[in-house]
């Protein structure tokens, strides 16, 4: 059976002069060690500072194992003493989809805007949400605030306010061990009617390629992946989608390679580029 994973999230950054802060770093290191002790766990973090820092040390104090699911690129981004750092390639809060997906439970500690988001998308794929109740931040306000977004949290009955470190544990590995018995499969919440070349047209590597070829009228996979720095493979799987939705035509060169051009007899693509690059 596999390991339950729990994500342990909130602020970014923790200043231990501040009581408040004092006391969410000690419950955040104290959750991760007792986390990183049961055989059948796996922590899930995400960034480097703050609850991530403390909450990985704890981890790493008790011979388990961290996870961080980060934004961006790099994976050297993430805290080193971390086991293992995945670079989701996801900008902004678009990490915040795999970070929760990959949860049976989720801890909160405090944090702002990108842990309210976490605890808002945990709620709607029904997972629960244990909070520690002396960190401030967004966490708190989840029982605090009138707002509808957060009376939504409170009436879903998944999140549960908690005082000490043995109760959010024990809640936490309690329902992460019900949600992993079940093994509930969570489904996409988003479902839009997209024709196939709008879906093509909209994906960023693909938006990458057609402003190069706009700019350079026709180049070559090579050409594109040197350009681009995406590897050659990637190049001619993305060109071929491509041309398969008549996006681009591609044309034959003496050297017998495979040269590509916007398809400018496609009125679609020629208002897509318009409002993506009106000034070029």
């Amino acid at each position: 059976m596999r390991k339950l994973q729990i994500a342990v999230i909130g602020s970014k950054s923790l200043d231990l002069n501040n009581e408040q802060d004092k006391a969410a770093w000690d419950f955040a290191y104290k959750v991760g060690f007792a986390l990183g002790r049961a055989v059948n766990v796996a922590v899930i973090t995400s960034g480097k500072k703050g609850v991530t820092e403390a909450v990985t040390k704890g981890v790493n104090d008790a011979g388990g194992i961290s996870v961080g699911v980060l934004a961006g690129n790099y994976k050297e981004q993430g805290n080193p003493d971390s086991h293992v750092n995945i670079a989701t390639t996801f900008d902004g809060h678009k990490h915040c989809w795999p970070l929760i997906y990959s949860s049976d439970c989720v801890i909160t500690i405090g944090g702002g805007e990108e842990t309210g988001i976490q605890i808002s998308l945990a709620v709607d794929l029904g997972i629960h949400v244990v909070i520690f109740s002396k960190a401030g931040g967004i966490s708190s306000e989840v029982f605090t605030s009138l707002e509808p977004t957060f009376q939504k949290m409170r009436s879903s009955q998944l999140v549960y306010l908690v005082d000490d470190d043995e109760e959010a544990i024990d809640r936490a590995k309690k329902f992460a061990k019900e949600r992993a018995e079940k093994e509930i499969q969570v489904d996409d919440k988003i479902s839009v009617n997209i024709s196939p070349q709008m879906d093509t047209l909209c994906r960023k590597e693909n938006i990458a390629i057609l402003l190069l070829l706009k700019k350079r009228k026709t180049l070559s996979p090579q050409e594109i992946s040197d350009e681009l720095k995406i590897p050659l493979m990637m190049v001619q799987a993305y060109m071929q989608e491509l041309d398969s939705h008549e996006i681009v035509l591609a044309k034959k060169s003496v050297a017998d390679e495979h040269l590509f051009s916007i398809n400018q007899d496609n009125e679609q693509v020629r208002k897509f580029l318009q409002l993506i690059s009106p000034n070029e």
